[in-house]
């Protein structure tokens, strides 16, 4: 949910919507449903803060002296803005990024190829389970599908997942501290 400002803000939200509360909820979460897929379809790094944070403009200017018609229109031209905030932050912080790099590119490619060739190293002297656990764990892919591959992946281990999430931060521990001896 959205950080708004306060109660009241919240509250002006959904009346904006309908004076019925249950119509109101289930507008507000038709509304937030589709900003969430708007800024997904933008690339949005988090697109779930985005469409709270366009919420919350919104909620923030139904107090005053502005009319809005169309409540929808009006959080999507918001989202919009919202959005290329986003992604000129996202810009800026990738030139920053490439500055840096550039400035220190002798560096920076010698630490990375060496740091890799030591992690590998490193991977390679695990047993094949362990390699294996930590694969699946940390795979490629969404984070909803990666949540659930973790939770199969604890039943199929017989262990919570806590449990899970304490070998795996070991097994990481292990890691680093092999390449930090390697070095």
């Amino acid at each position: 949910m959205a950080n708004y400002k306060n109660d009241q803000s919240y509250s002006l939200l959904l009346r904006a919507f309908s004076s019925d509360e249950k119509a109101a909820a289930s507008a507000y979460s038709k509304l937030r449903d589709s900003l969430v897929r708007f800024f997904e379809l933008k690339g949005d790094r988090d697109s779930e803060q985005s469409a709270d944070e366009t919420l919350d403009r919104v909620s923030s200017k139904l107090g005053g002296d502005l009319l809005i018609e169309d409540l929808t229109k009006y959080s999507f031209g918001v989202a919009r803005l919202v959005a290329l905030e986003n992604f000129r932050k996202i810009q800026g912080e990738e030139k920053a990024l490439r500055s840096y790099q550039a400035e220190n590119s002798h560096h920076v490619v010698d630490d990375e190829t060496d740091g890799f060739s030591k992690m590998r190293d490193c991977f390679g002297q695990l047993s094949l389970s362990d390699r294996e656990l930590l694969h699946r764990y940390f795979a490629d892919m969404l984070r909803s599908e990666l949540d659930e591959e973790r939770r199969k992946l604890a039943d199929t281990l017989g262990v919570s997942q806590n449990n899970l999430r304490l070998k795996i931060f070991r097994l990481r521990r292990r890691l680093e501290n092999c390449v930090r001896k390697q070095r």
